[in-house]
């Protein structure tokens, strides 16, 4: 069969629709040799891309490879495969605002000796901080969660699956593996953290044919409840919970720890019993920036108020899920 335009849809075709912001090459991720070990760093920048945009609306895309090559006797005809197009993920930046309101009186007044304390632009400039942190990090507490019930700031896969799902579509199978999971509620172990890594390594393509995700740097995040708990089952010398002197595979900094109170209960749809893992070299958690941090001031020119605003754009969302594994901790 022969691969057409109708094969790949207007967002692939030049000319026939908008143009794409990335292009997800499945055949890239199909084979790998080797498995390279990860360094420590405990930075939400090791498993979000950040990308930037001047657009109101940014698309990805992207393709199957083909299936392993065929025996073909003398004479007879090559083999042939279709490439397949993904899942298509649409990204739309949201605004977000803050401001504080400081009366003619209170700027003529104020302490000099705390004036930098009660500075409105560097409280707004932690404000901007915070929220960026916690909305990065929500990808991952609300990667359980339908889509239909996903707060505004995030955008998911074209799949309609959450992140962390049973039953994840193999859009175009090959065999007779329709579906794939990368959900759990297995609790925080050193067993299952294994159980974890290999289901991650073990991920289909869209084909349904093994890819390479998990033979990156993996990174694995935990609320701060569960940090001590991670860090001796992966930073100890030797095993954690045994009376022998196994080696700890985990030690020699192949698995990256990140432990943030973004994940944890406190925090907006957070939990102290969950714990994720991610390719940080596959990642397809992304932090598109349609507008950085805006700062702006104004005064009131009816009652001399003074006001410091700023602004910003973004969405944080998920190319794929490929990659990426998650359990409740529920048991």
């Amino acid at each position: 069969m022969s691969e057409v335009r109708g094969t790949w849809g207007a967002g692939i075709i030049a000319g026939y629709g908008a143009k794409l912001l990335e292009f997800e090459n499945q055949a890239d991720e199909t084979y790998t040799e080797a498995n390279p070990m990860g360094v420590e760093s405990n930075k939400s920048t090791s498993i979000f891309k950040e990308k930037m945009t001047k657009k109101g609306r940014e698309t990805i895309n992207g393709k199957t490879g083909v299936n392993e090559l065929s025996l073909t006797n003398e004479r007879e005809d090559y083999a042939n495969d279709d490439r397949e197009p993904t899942y298509e993920t649409q990204l739309n930046p949201k605004k977000f605002t803050g401001g504080v309101t400081i009366s003619e009186e209170l700027r003529d007044d104020a302490d000099a000796d705390i004036e930098g304390e009660l500075s409105a632009a560097k409280d707004l400039k932690v404000s901007y901080a915070m929220t960026v942190n916690r909305h990065k990090w929500s990808i991952q507490n609300y990667g359980f969660t339908a889509q239909a019930s996903l707060p505004d700031h995030l955008s998911f896969y074209g799949d309609g699956k959450a992140v962390y799902a049973s039953d994840h579509p193999i859009k175009n199978s090959i065999s007779s593996t329709t579906t794939q999971d990368n959900d759990s509620t297995v609790v925080f172990s050193e067993t299952n953290l294994e159980t974890g890594l290999l289901a991650v390594r073990n991920q289909l393509n869209d084909r349904g044919m093994l890819g390479a995700w998990g033979s990156g740097p993996m990174v694995l995040s935990v609320p701060i409840a569960l940090e001590k708990t991670a860090k001796i089952i992966t930073k100890s010398t030797k095993r954690s919970d045994t009376g022998n002197n196994d080696m700890n595979v985990y030690y020699d900094g192949s698995l990256t720890l990140v432990s943030t109170k973004w994940l944890g209960a406190t925090a907006t749809g957070g939990s102290d019993t969950a714990w994720h893992l991610c390719d940080s070299m596959r990642s397809p958690f992304i932090f598109l920036n349609r507008r950085g941090y805006t700062p702006d001031t104004w005064i009131d020119p009816y009652n001399k108020d003074f006001r410091y605003d700023v602004s910003c754009r973004y969405i944080v969302g998920n190319k794929e899920w490929k990659g990426t594994w998650g359990s409740t901790g529920a048991g």
